[in-house]
C-alpha cells in the first residue's frame, strides 16, 4: 500500500540561498507511515498545485512572525521579523487544505498561522502583551520544558490522552483570540494556548510545541504524527 504523501513546508535561508527543514519533521512523518514531501515556498500561486500532490500537510515552524497586519493590528514593540513570501505561500496552502478537508498539522508558527487564517489574533509578544515569560525554551530544544493541560473530548485528547503532557516549545507569540470555529484544546499552566483544532474538519490540528523533536522517544508525541498520517490515509481511500 502506498504511503500517504505528507507535504512539509520549508524555510529559506536568504543569505545562503538554501531551503531548510529540521530533520525531525521528516523522521516523524516516516516513522508514522507517511512519505514526507518537501514544499519550497516562493510563489503562492502554485500552492494549490503542490497541494494536489499530497494527502496531508504540515505547516512547519520557523524563526519569524506573522505580520500583525494579517490580523488587523499594527506592529508593536516585541514583534519579530516577518517573512511575507513564506506567510503568503503557507496561507494559500492552509486555506486550500481547509477548504478541501485535507488533513493538516500546524506546528509552532504553523499553529499560529492556522488561527489567523480562520480570523483569529495573536499576542505579538507574550512578555509585552500578557506579562508572561518562560515560553522561549533554551537549548536543548528536544527536552520537555513545561506541561500542557489537554481538553477532554478533543481531537488532541483522542491522540495523546488527557493526562498532562510534557512538551518542548520556543515561542514569544501565542493565540490571543481563537478564529472562527477554532477550539482551544490545550493550555500551559499559565493559561497560554498550546493547541487548537477545528472540530468541523476530519483532522485540522495546531500545536505550539514541536512533537517531532520528541517523537522518537515519546509515544504520545509520535501519536500526533500518526494521527495526521492515518487521517491522510483515510482521505485517500
Amino acid at each position: 500500500m502506498r504511503r500517504p504523501r505528507i507535504g512539509v513546508t520549508l524555510d529559506l535561508d536568504l543569505a545562503r540561498g538554501r531551503y531548510e527543514l529540521p530533520r525531525g519533521y521528516a523522521d516523524a512523518v516516516l516513522a508514522a507511515g507517511g512519505l514526507p514531501v518537501p514544499l519550497p515556498y516562493g510563489d503562492a500561486s502554485v500552492a494549490a498545485a503542490y497541494l494536489a500532490l499530497v494527502d496531508g500537510l504540515v505547516l512547519s515552524g520557523g524563526d519569524f512572525d506573522v505580520d500583525p497586519a494579517q490580523y488587523g493590528e499594527t506592529r508593536r514593540r516585541g514583534c519579530g521579523q516577518a517573512k511575507p513570501e513564506r506567510t503568503a505561500f503557507e496561507w494559500a496552502l492552509c486555506d486550500a487544505a481547509l477548504a478541501g478537508r485535507i488533513p493538516l498539522l500546524g506546528v509552532c508558527g504553523g499553529m499560529q498561522l492556522l488561527n489567523v487564517v480562520r480570523g483569529g489574533t495573536l499576542y505579538q509578544d507574550l512578555r509585552d502583551d500578557l506579562g508572561v515569560d518562560g515560553h522561549e525554551q533554551p537549548p536543548p530544544k528536544d527536552v520537555p520544558h513545561h506541561a500542557v493541560e489537554i481538553v477532554p473530548g478533543s481531537l488532541l485528547a483522542s491522540l495523546v490522552g488527557t493526562e498532562r503532557l510534557d512538551v518542548g516549545s520556543t515561542h514569544h507569540q501565542a493565540v490571543r483570540e481563537p478564529g472562527g470555529g477554532v477550539l482551544v484544546s490545550a493550555r500551559a499552566p499559565d493559561g497560554v494556548v498550546e493547541a487548537v483544532e477545528l472540530p468541523d474538519l476530519p483532522f485540522a490540528l495546531g500545536v505550539q510545541w514541536h512533537p517531532e523533536a520528541a517523537a522518537a522517544r515519546s509515544t504520545r508525541q509520535a501519536a500526533i504524527y500518526r494521527g495526521l498520517v492515518d487521517a491522510a490515509r483515510d482521505l485517500r481511500r
